[in-house]
Formats: C-alpha cells, structure tokens, sequence
C-alpha cells in the first residue's frame, strides 16, 4: 500500500484550522444556540438523561452523594458505580454476597439523605430508583426471579449476563444511538433554517431508515469499545470516528462500514485539531464541575454541540472539494444551503392549491365560538361541523410547515434524495390541532383522575404496601389528576404548534395545580394527602422536580396522543349517546365529591402525614407517637 501523495499532504496543510478560525466556528455556532435557546437546551435536556453525552444526572449525584457521605460516616464514598461490586458478585454467581452489598449501599444512602429537606433521596419513586441503581438492587432482584426460575446460582447467573447483554444492546440501538443522529440533524438544520417543524425529528422514520442508522451508530460504538482497550486507541479512534453521527444524520440509508470508513478519511490529518477545538472549551468543563453539571446543562453542552457542528460542516466541505472517496454520499444539498427559490416553488406547487381547497371548505364560526376553541380547544357546535373544522385545521397546520420550508424557512425534506412522496393528503381525520367538546372534556376528566388513581394504587402495591385507596374520594378516581389533564389541555391550546413551549408550560402548570390543591386539602382538613417530604428537589413537601416531570411528560402525552386518539373515537359515537354516557357517569363522580366532601377517605394509607399544627387523633384511633414508630418500624 502507497502512502498518501504530495498533492493530498498539500491540501492537508493549507487546511489546517487555526485559533482564528476556531474562534471563528465557535461564534457561529453560539450565534446559532442563542437564536434557538430554549429548544437546544430542551434537546440537551433529553440528550442528558438519556446517558449518551452530558449525562449530568449521575455526574451531579456521584459528586454530591460522595462527599456527603465522607463528611457524615466517614467512610469511604459511596458512589453510583459501587453497583458494579454488586453486579461482579451476581456474575460470580454468589447471590448472598449480592444481597448483602446492595443492603449496605441503601442503608449509607438513606443515612447520608434522612436530613436533607430538599435534596433527599428517601422518598418517591424517583428517589426509589436512583437509590435502587446506585445500591445494586435492581441486579439483585431480576437475579432473584431468575434463581425461582434455574433453581440454582450459576444458572442465574448465566440468564442474568444474557438478559443484561440483551437490555443494553436494545436500549444502545434503539434509544441512545439513535438520538445521537436525531440531535446533530437538528442542530445542523438550525445552522441554515429558522423553523424546525415538529416532524423533523422523526426524519430517519420519514425516509424509512430509522433501523439503519441506529445499526450503524451501535457499530460504531462496538468498534469504538474494543479499540477503547488499548491505550492509544481509546483517543485515537474517539477522534477517527468523530464524524459517523453526523454523516448517518446527513445520509441514514449509507452503509454501516462506508460510514465509518468515510469519518476515518475525513479525520485523516484532523485528529489533533479535532482535539485543539475540544480543548478549547476546557473552561467550560471546569465550570461544569464547580456547578455540579448545571452550567453544562443550561448553557455548556448545547454551546459545543453548536461549535462541534460548524467544526463538521469545515470537514465535510473540505471532503467534497478534494473529492475523497464516498464522499459522494454525503447527498443532502440543502441540510447546508438554502435551495433556489424557484426549485422550492417548483417542488411544493401544490401549497396553492391546498389554500384555494381551505377557502372553497370554510367552515363558518362565530366569534364567541372561534375565540373559545382557538384559545381553549372547548367546541361548542354539532359534532359534524367539529369533524370539518378539525380536517379544516390539520390541512392549515400541513400548509404552514409547506409554506415555511417553501419560503426557504424551513428544511424543503421533499428535496431529500431519500424522501418518498405518496401523494398529498388533503385530509387529516386524526389531529393534535382539535377541538373538544363537554361532553368528551367530561370522559377524558374521569378518565385522567382514574388513570391517576390507578397509578397511585400500582406505586403503593408495587412497594409491598399493599391495596390502599388513595386520595380523599371513595371511588377509583384523584381529582386533581383529571383537573389537571383538562387545565393543561385547555390552557396549553395556544402552545400545540410548539412542543417545547408546551412541555415547560405544563410543568409550571401543573406545579401551580398541586400546589395550590395540597394548600387547599391542608386548610381544610388539617391533613395531608400527600407529600414529597425526602424527595429531590421539593417545595414545602407539596410539589417536587419528580412529580413535575412527570407531570410535563403525561400532559405531552395527553395533548398529542391521548386526548386526540380518545377524541377521534368518540366522534364515532352518535352525539345523543355519548351525552347519556357523559352525564351518567359524571353524575356517579358528582355523588362521590359530594359525600366525601363531609365524610373523606381516610382509610390508613391514603393520609401520608398528619398535621403537627393540630391536636386531632388519627383516624384509627392511635396516639400520633404510636403511628409514627409504626410508620418508622415500616
């Protein structure tokens, strides 16, 4: 094999990027991040979470629980990663062993957290579960159904290594790897666009090749893992491969190993400089340190993956002008540049024809009816009028996004050499954009408060608590779960178009929401129903950043999917019909409010805690010392 020629070594070294020209990347890509703020840092957000770059979550407890730990027992720290003395135990088929390290992990973590108010790690199923993966017990229990199973260690401990390897496959294809091209998509759209439309970050679905790209990213870290155990490898080949995330966002359907191969020649000459740039956002590593990773999370990480891909699109301009082999894959034109005017307008004629179809299907609403379905998604009109008002809006929702990618604002994905068009939909029976109408507001009310009944019945039982019917009424149904399904609904109409906004706006409704119904029940009953006491990051024990979350994921859920699909079945019903379903069990919930209200569910297990403000006796008749030590020997 011949070494690289003169004339290769040439363009090599007049393309050596410089200090000038990383500032240079480094302005553009911050120009980029504080045009899209919000939304680049609502991608990192999840990017995070998900444990493939900036996993901050973990990196924040490792610090924190570590020195706490130190300062209270004076021990040696206790970290995350001490489930891994577990895990060996369980490979090693001494499962006692197992069960004995996880117990003492947990009993040093709830030690070190008893006292923290705010930061606690003692309660609530968030604090459950890091606590379960920092001790080791989830191992600990799969590897104890699996010894019910084998009837012997070594055999549990051989299903347990196969399960795991299965587990982390799935979730490196399917969930992790997969995001890592969806993220650079986008960051590479917003370098040329303004718009992102929610559809975009479904684009290896759209072209069918959602599948492909995650095989080839989990190649990728294959290659990288086993290159990892040399020395040398582990920084050389991180750099060889820094460009296979953004080539499969660029080109899902490219080969696995032509991939790879491409990011190997692009970075052939780069590497180092690939490492300067890097490196030159050491302050912000260090700053990410003194802050517990929220520097990096607000601001540090969205700040470099902007850099990092103005630094790729350098390396890829200089692939295609020196022409290096398979850089002809690299097809997606206008991901890098605005397409001709004419082209856009040639490629979506029919945005036309699709406006001239709205004004020859109008459909005619008061003002009093249109501000209130605009503003609050409530319908007041004949269910067949709604079906084509909703058709009506999911084709003006379809018309928006064309005219934007149309008039150069937004990525034209019709001119992607893998975009497939069958045919133009007109029509849109099934929408997020839609109104409701009462009597459905009043089924998807009971429907949420008994999805939240029903979820808080599971988390009691799946803690060996047993069946408690929680909440203040008797029946299966918390109120404030479908009082806060309905508001977020109706409130967040305005918000549909963009997820982001709709997401942060749920959480602070919803926070608002449970905090005032916790005040609320307080004053009124002098007991609490609920709280989050010991739970990280809590308000006063009423609201915590668990129950949020949750809260802004369920209502994304609801708004895009839930709503609309229970929605769109219910028109299927005739309108006499769904009012008499509506109204009788309505009426049933009604009767229950209204019986509660003076005699409440106080059943032992609904009340989590008893005023200390008040001389009351608890219900079962128990002194409030003789509760508490039960409650403690619990």
């Amino acid at each position: 094999m011949t070494g690289p020629s003169a004339e290769s070594e040439q363009w090599r070294a007049e393309d050596k990027v410089d200090s000038s020209q990383r500032k240079s990347f480094k302005l553009a890509g911050r120009r980029v991040f504080h045009r899209n703020y919000l939304f680049l840092v609502f991608l990192c957000l999840i990017l995070s979470l998900f444990g493939t770059e900036g996993n901050l979550s973990v990196m924040i407890l490792e610090v924190k629980d570590s020195g706490a730990l130190e300062n209270i027992t004076g021990q040696e720290p206790t970290s995350i990663l001490d489930s891994q003395g577990v895990f060996q135990d369980i490979v090693n088929g001494d499962l006692g062993k197992s069960i004995q390290t996880s117990d003492q992990i947990l009993q040093n973590i709830r030690e070190t957290e008893s006292g923290n108010e705010i930061l606690g790690r003692t309660n609530g199923v968030l604090a459950g579960l890091v606590n379960a993966v920092a001790s080791g017990k989830l191992y600990v229990d799969l590897a104890m159904r699996l010894r019910s199973l084998t009837e012997t260690d070594e055999g549990a401990a051989l299903l347990f290594m196969v399960l795991n390897l299965l587990r982390t496959v799935l979730i490196w294809i399917f969930i992790r790897n997969i995001y890592c091209g969806i993220i650079r998509r986008l960051f590479l759209e917003l370098r040329i666009y303004d718009k992102i439309p929610f559809t975009d970050a479904l684009h290896f679905a759209e072209v069918r090749r959602w599948f492909k790209a995650s095989w080839t990213l989990f190649v990728k870290e294959v290659f990288y893992f086993l290159w990892s155990l040399t020395i040398v490898g582990a920084v050389i080949k991180y750099y060889s491969y820094y460009a296979v995330p953004y080539i499969v966002a660029e080109n899902p359907g490219i080969g696995t190993l032509e991939a790879i191969t491409l990011s190997r020649r692009m970075m052939n000459g780069h590497k180092k400089e690939a490492f300067l740039f890097d490196l030159s956002y050491i302050g912000w590593y260090l700053l990410m340190l003194v802050t517990l990773g929220l520097s990096d999370l607000f601001y540090g990480l969205p700040y470099r993956m902007a850099g990092r891909s103005e630094y790729y699109c350098y390396l890829r301009s200089l692939a295609i002008r020196n022409q290096i082999p398979l850089s002809e894959k690299l097809d997606d034109r206008y991901l890098y540049e605005k397409a001709d005017k004419i082209l856009l307008y040639e490629t979506y004629f029919d945005v036309v024809d699709r406006q001239a179809y709205l004004l020859e299907n109008k459909v005619e609403l008061s003002p009093k009816r249109q501000f209130v379905s605009r503003w609050f998604g409530i319908w007041m009109g004949t269910l067949k009028k709604k079906k084509q008002y909703e058709e009506l809006e999911g084709v003006k929702y379809q018309i928006y996004n064309d005219k934007n990618r149309r008039d150069g604002r937004a990525y034209p994905k019709r001119l992607n050499p893998r975009y497939k068009m069958s045919g133009i939909r007109l029509k849109m029976p099934f929408t997020f954009l839609r109104s409701y109408s009462v009597w459905t507001l009043m089924l998807l009310f009971l429907l949420f408060s008994s999805v939240g009944w029903i979820w808080e019945v599971s988390l009691h039982l799946m803690q060996g608590e047993g069946f408690i019917n929680r909440g203040m009424l008797h029946g299966p149904w918390i109120p404030i779960y479908g009082a806060g399904g309905i508001i977020a609904l109706m409130l967040c109409t305005r918000f549909r178009k963009n997820p982001v906004k709709e997401f942060f706006f749920s959480v602070l409704l919803c926070g608002c929401i449970e905090y005032l119904g916790a005040y609320i029940l307080e004053t009124r009953y002098h007991e609490k129903w609920w709280s989050y006491e010991g739970n990280f990051l809590n308000l006063h024990g009423r609201i915590c950043a668990e129950g949020l979350l949750v809260f802004g994921v369920a209502c994304m859920l609801v708004v895009y999917l839930i709503a609309p699909l229970f929605d769109y079945f219910l028109s299927m019903l005739k309108n006499r019909i769904l009012c008499m379903i509506a109204v009788s069990l309505m009426a049933v919930f009604v009767v229950d409010a209204a019986y509660s209200s003076v005699n409440p569910n106080m059943v032992k297990g609904a009340i989590v805690a008893h005023d200390q403000e008040t001389d009351a006796v608890p219900p079962d008749g128990q002194s409030s010392s003789e509760t508490e030590a039960e409650e403690d020997a619990a």
